[in-house]
């Protein structure tokens, strides 16, 4: 992971606000998983947009564009970008 950049939660919430991001976190399982986010409700299906009410505390939430669903990253876990 050499090439990777680590991020704050706050910077990448910034980033899927303003577009599709890639980035990278570790599961808690250990595995490396490498996500295609966003929060830009331009981008996010009719299906998938929010229906409204507070986001979990302690998470990064972002809607997964190749699972077209709604997930989350703790805020415990380091997220990278290329």
């Amino acid at each position: 992971m050499a090439q990777l950049t680590p991020i704050t939660h706050q910077t990448l919430g910034e980033r899927l606000r303003n577009g599709a991001v890639k980035f990278y976190f570790r599961k808690t399982n250990g595995d490396l998983r490498i996500a295609l986010g966003t929060k830009d409700l331009t981008r996010i299906p009719s299906t998938g947009q929010p229906k409204g009410g507070a986001a979990p505390v302690g998470v990064t939430t972002f809607y997964d564009l190749e699972k077209s669903a709604w997930r989350s990253v703790s805020h415990t876990q380091e997220i990278w970008i290329d």
